[in-house]
Order: structure tokens, then C-alpha cells, then sequence
């Protein structure tokens, strides 16, 4: 195929912000758009002219069935991301999903096992995969170079609790679940990408601060390798806040809020990581996966081990904080 003919599968706020970047991608065409809200459509169509002339369905399946269509791209409330994967796989067609995958373990197997029935490509877009420090991190611990992991720590802070109010997000049959499954999502697969680490039990503390979903959770996690670590997530902050630390045998990696990476040896010696190499983007990888020029960097396994972990974190919180096992969730 010359281009890759994508659908969209909703055209809300974050979609419209993803078109911004798919555009670039010389091969992918957009070629239809789906969305059962006309305002949606419209606001699409006024922040992209590419797409202001493309056919508009108020149901996704209307736009598959019409075909002419290699690919869609999905970015609609979490909880109906599965019937979506599933449908458009089985449809025969690649599918890239927006974070988070699904909401659940057993979905997360349900689309793994249609991916693979269809030989498709399909990915869930973890955009950090692509940038610079997170790279450098995960190959200087795939080497051998850092040594084994021994403890990670990491923060998010965010108003996300006033900034989602009266939204979907905030409705758990839309949502699936609080911050900790929305913006720290990302945080979740970021440090077990980079890491190469798998999770094998989770403890944790969530407030939902009055609403239907977690605002703010506190994780206790022990990785398969034996490594510690703590992930937090404040969903009742000021402003946006991250702070990670990952320690290794021979080094140890921190992120700090807008001061980059600093990379430390175990003789103390300390350097700041800079003019580093990141990859393209989670679209251009898409698009490159499904013409043959690439690998999927984001593949649905990474969307699988998040929910292993949240999903796990809930049931812990739900159980006073009790230790709960990853594997015990499939």
C-alpha cells in the first residue's frame, strides 16, 4: 500500500491533539471519522481542515462496514475501548487505542488473543516510549550496564480531580477507574518499561475524595526480580508534578519536574544526561509497524502488565491494603 488509510474512532479533545501529530506521518491518510457527538465532529473538522471534507459516522461500526479503511486509531472513554479493539481487529484491520488499553486483566487477554488471531498490528500508545531519557534508561539497564534494578520510586501530581470534574472521567461505567488508570497510567508502563520490570504483588492505599473513581493512591509494590518500589499518584494537587528515581547495582537514574535526567555511579560521580537520542512517535511507529519498516514499540503486552498492576492496586485497596498477587489476576 502507498498510505495507510486510518479511521478515527472518536474525535474528542485528546484526538484532536493526536491528529496534530498523525498529520506528519507522510504515510498515513485520514480518511473517515467517528464519533456519536456532532459537536465532537465539528470541533475535529474546525481544528484540522485535512479532515473537514472526510465522511462522518455517528457509529464506528457504520464507518468500518463502509471500508476503505487499513487502520483506526481510537481515543474514546475507557471502558468501551474493548468492544472497539475487538470489533476492528476482527474486521481485519490494525488498531492503535489510546492509554489506557482496557480497564480490566481479562479484557487485556481478550485483545491480545484477537490481535493475534487477526495478524494485525495493533499498540497502545505509550508516547514516553519514544522519549530520549526513558530510552536511554532502558538500555543502559538491558545492557547490563546499571545492574540489576533494586528500587524505583516515583511520583505524579496533578489537578486532575478538579480538571476532569463533570466529565466521563470521573463516571466509573465511562471511566473504568480514577487517575491512577487515565495520566498515571503512563507513569505505571513508564517505569516498567524502562526497567524491564514485571510485578509480582502490589499493597495500596486509595482516597476517592468524595467521587466515583481514585483521586489519589498510594502503591507498595515488589517486583519478580526481587526490587522494591513505591508508586504515587496525587490527584487533588496544585499543578502538574513528577518525580522519579530508579536505583540500580551500578547506577541510579532521576527525573526530576523540568530538570531532565541525572545519571549517578556507585563511586558518587554524577553526570546530567544531555542531547540524548529518542525515537519518532507513537503514530509514526504505528504507521512504519504496519508497512513493514519497523517493530511495535508499544505493543498491547505493555497495556497488559499496567492493568495487572492496577487492577491489583484496587483489589488491595479494596481489601484494607492486604498484599495482593499480580499472577493471581491472570
Amino acid at each position: 500500500m502507498d498510505k495507510v488509510r486510518i479511521g478515527l474512532i472518536g474525535c474528542g479533545g485528546f484526538q484532536r491533539y493526536r491528529v496534530g501529530n498523525l498529520l506528519k506521518v507522510k504515510d498515513a491518510q485520514i480518511v473517515a471519522l467517528a464519533d456519536t457527538s456532532d459537536d465532537q465532529i465539528a470541533a475535529m473538522r474546525n481544528a484540522h481542515a485535512a479532515t473537514a471534507d472526510l465522511p462522518a459516522y455517528h457509529d464506528y461500526k457504520d464507518m468500518v462496514a463502509e471500508g476503505g479503511l487499513d487502520a483506526v486509531m481510537i481515543a474514546t472513554p475507557h471502558t468501551q475501548h474493548v468492544d472497539q479493539i475487538l470489533f476492528c481487529l476482527e474486521h481485519g484491520l490494525h488498531t492503535l487505542c489510546e492509554k489506557p488499553l482496557v480497564t480490566s486483566v481479562t479484557d487485556a487477554h481478550r485483545v491480545i488473543a484477537a490481535r493475534d488471531k487477526a495478524q494485525k498490528q495493533a499498540m497502545v500508545s505509550y508516547q514516553r516510549h519514544f522519549q530520549a531519557e526513558f530510552r536511554y534508561i532502558r538500555e543502559k539497564i538491558r545492557s547490563g550496564e546499571a545492574g540489576e534494578v533494586t528500587y524505583i520510586a516515583a511520583l505524579q501530581c496533578q489537578g486532575w480531580k478538579k480538571g476532569t470534574k463533570g466529565t466521563w472521567r470521573q463516571e466509573m461505567s465511562l471511566s473504568g477507574g480514577g487517575q491512577l488508570n487515565d495520566s498515571g497510567s503512563h507513569l505505571v508502563d513508564i517505569m516498567l518499561w524502562s526497567t524491564l520490570l514485571q510485578a509480582e504483588s502490589v499493597s495500596a492505599k486509595i482516597d476517592h475524595r468524595g467521587t466515583e473513581v481514585d483521586i489519589d493512591s498510594a502503591l507498595s509494590i515488589r517486583f519478580r526480580n526481587g526490587a522494591l518500589g513505591t508508586i504515587t499518584v496525587v490527584g487533588d494537587a496544585p499543578k502538574w508534578h513528577e518525580d522519579i528515581t530508579i536505583w540500580c547495582e551500578n547506577m541510579m537514574f532521576a527525573i526530576r519536574q523540568d530538570q531532565g535526567l541525572t545519571v549517578t555511579y556507585a563511586d558518587g560521580s554524577r553526570f546530567k544526561a544531555e542531547n540524548l537520542i529518542g525515537g519518532s512517535t507513537a503514530d509514526q511507529n504505528f504507521v512504519d509497524a504496519i508497512l513493514g519498516k519497523a517493530a511495535l514499540e508499544s505493543p498491547l503486552e505493555c497495556g497488559l502488565e499496567v492493568i495487572r498492576l492496577t487492577e491489583a492496586a484496587w483489589k488491595s485497596a479494596e481489601n484494607g491494603g492486604n498484599s495482593v498477587a499480580v499472577d493471581s489476576l491472570g
